[in-house]
């Protein structure tokens, strides 16, 4: 008979200071990508490799959204499938950082964009993406834009830029299977349409408490969504916006409303380049939109109005409530630090689990001393020039509870800050997490020194959620004169950290982080996409399956000296060690029904070996003596 996991874990928590951990600490760190990269110098957060979002399901398996380039692709060194120059790629791990599967959604071009994905814990994982087609019929080189291994998006025939083709669609609802990634369904958003009016917005969405998906959803002149909008023909050069809601209805998310929003202006500018993102509360029923009004990283600013109010400054904040057609502004706050710069952003909004509170976090850019404003609450002076990270906390009401910048920039840094490309946050019970990225920068009694040239490398920054009082820091080391960085975050059911981001050359350089230091498995020189597990317990699901007696296994002998012994009555695949704080020491792929395990370096202590057969999954504890 098969142990229930609630009864596994209550068995390990009996054990003291088996399996709880009082500090974090880095567990595993693993890499995704491919060989190539963009061409622009640096790193660009639309076109190279970048971990995009991160998801933990009711059973602690995590899902990542990233970008992933062509030549010598793979996943922690396992080869995977790669369309063309750039693909968007979905995949998925236990809470050990084991592969469970991959799917790259792609072909001709470098145009797949989305940034979020959503998890209905009943087997779905959504995306909500806007993938334009280079798949001309007749190209020789035609490669068709792939949604998984076998579905593929039909290709258009070139007549002329007007002419409406069902190849030019490019706007798509996926839903994709949770155990294996496979394509459950897709949906195409917009009606008819040709090269030039197939420009959309198709990247923002939301699940609220009932696994209803709320997106905003922009179009240019047609009839879309099964004719539930249709966009005035004078929409040939912008967008008009509505907010959707998709009712779950067991997964199948079926349009329910479409209403229009006062939006007008270039909002796909920021959507685009993953400048903007949106929030819903549905127990006050109150949207948030919040990020920046720019075209790409650095380029110009852009019109950009609400309900017919122009936003005036780079960052911006708006809440809003949509009952039945009739959308109402609530509040609005901007960031006001008396000049323009690209580096003013709201880069994430989360929040809070027990109230309608809201998290916010992103960088402004001011000189040292000058006064810089969030609507009517004004930032501390501090003494450092350039780039400020921030986290904000604010009620329903738009009103400042808290906020927390750096409190210094190390002098090794040139008391500069640093433009870091995504700054996220989560929510970890009573704590916020805020990754990002630093060349050097003080949190409380927390610092991150790095030697001058040493460039950004990942920073996690813990919080009070309630006050914002910095209770800790983890950070990684990584080789001098690389830029490397935290941008996505999530939070597992066991309160540990799973962050994924990107660096160049090599990560967890430091021989105390508890982390063998990671190298890039392909040439140096473009980003590679990386994700790790800051932790203060092991996997809730460490032991699933069954009891070693129930599958027949043997582990002997236990206390074990140097060499344990393994034996099955069952072919034997596989194994995996992990310490007692859920680092994984070793591990390895099995034959035949009898193994060893040579565990003579290992110091004296309590060790986990999670064993495969082809039959089941077992894991033992092991005393080392």
């Amino acid at each position: 008979m098969k142990k229930s996991l609630k009864n596994l874990c209550t068995l390990f928590l009996l054990l003291p200071g088996l399996f709880i951990s009082q500090t974090y600490q880095w567990q595993w760190s693993k890499q995704a990508g491919g060989q190539t990269g963009s061409v622009s110098s640096g790193f660009d957060y639309l076109s190279d490799e970048s971990i995009r979002d991160i998801a933990v399901d009711s059973d602690n398996n995590t899902y990542y959204l990233a970008t992933i380039w062509a030549q010598n692709q793979n996943l922690d060194g396992t080869v995977v499938t790669s369309y063309h120059q750039r693909d968007l790629f979905l995949f998925s791990t236990d809470c050990q950082g084991n592969i469970r599967w991959s799917t790259t959604i792609g072909g001709k071009g470098s145009s797949e964009n989305a940034w979020n994905i959503e998890l209905d814990n009943n087997g779905g994982i959504y995306l909500l993406a806007t993938i334009y087609s280079n798949s001309q019929i007749g190209d020789p080189e035609m490669v068709p834009i792939h949604l998984d291994n076998t579905t593929t998006l039909p290709p258009y025939t070139y007549v002329d830029l007007t002419t409406t083709d069902p190849g030019c669609k490019s706007s798509f609802l996926l839903k994709y299977n949770t155990a294996n990634g496979n394509l459950a369904w897709s949906k195409s958003l917009q009606g008819d349409v040709s090269l030039t009016s197939r420009v959309c917005d198709s990247q923002m969405m939301y699940m609220d408490s009932a696994k209803n998906i709320h997106a905003i959803l922009g179009f240019r002149a047609g009839t879309h969504l099964n004719s539930m909008i249709t966009v005035p023909s004078s929409f040939t050069n912008t967008s008009q916006y509505f907010m959707v809601k998709f009712d779950y209805d067991g997964g199948n998310m079926t349009p329910s409303s479409a209403v229009l929003l006062p939006i007008t202006g270039d909002l796909n500018a920021g959507v685009t380049n993953g400048h903007v993102n949106m929030l819903y509360d549905d127990s006050i029923n109150r949207y948030y939109l919040a990020g920046k009004r720019r075209a790409g990283s650095y380029s110009s600013l852009v019109d950009f109005s609400f309900n017919n109010i122009p936003v005036t400054k780079e960052a911006y904040l708006i809440a809003f409530s949509v009952n039945g057609t009739t959308v109402s502004e609530a509040w609005r706050k901007e960031i006001d630090t008396g000049k323009s710069s690209p580096d003013d952003e709201i880069q994430s909004i989360i929040k809070d689990a027990n109230s309608s509170d809201i998290y916010i976090s992103g960088r402004y850019f001011s000189d040292a001393g000058a006064s810089v404003s969030f609507g009517t609450y004004t930032f501390p002076p501090v003494s450092y020039n350039l780039q400020r990270p921030f986290v904000m906390k604010l009620n329903s009401s738009g009103n400042v509870q808290w906020a927390k910048i750096a409190d210094g920039i190390p002098a090794a840094v040139n008391s500069n800050g640093y433009r870091f490309m995504k700054g996220r946050i989560a929510q970890n019970g009573n704590e916020i997490g805020f990754a990002h990225g630093s060349w050097g920068s003080v949190w409380g009694n927390y610092s991150l020194l790095r030697p001058s040239g040493s460039s950004a490398e990942p920073i996690l920054v813990r919080l009070n959620k309630d006050s914002g009082a910095v209770l800790g820091m983890g950070e990684v080391w990584s080789n001098a004169g690389s830029t490397d960085e935290f941008t996505a975050i999530a939070v597992d059911n066991d309160g540990n950290y799973v962050l994924g981001g990107f660096f160049h050359q090599q990560l967890f350089t430091d021989a105390n982080d508890n982390v063998p230091t990671m190298a890039l498995n392909l040439t140096i020189g473009k980003s590679q996409n990386f994700f790790t597990k800051y932790a203060k317990s092991v996997c809730s699901n460490l032991s699933v399956e069954e009891t070693a007696l129930e599958a027949g296994l043997q582990f002997y002998p236990n206390p074990v000296q140097d060499v344990l012994s393994i034996k099955s009555k069952n072919k034997l695949e596989s194994f995996e060690m992990y310490s007692s704080t859920g680092q994984n020491i070793k591990r390895g792929n099995l034959q035949n029904t009898n193994a060893q395990i040579n565990m003579s370096a290992l110091t004296a202590g309590v060790y986990y070996v999670k064993v495969k057969t082809e039959n089941s999954v077992v894991t033992e504890k092991i005393i080392k003596k």
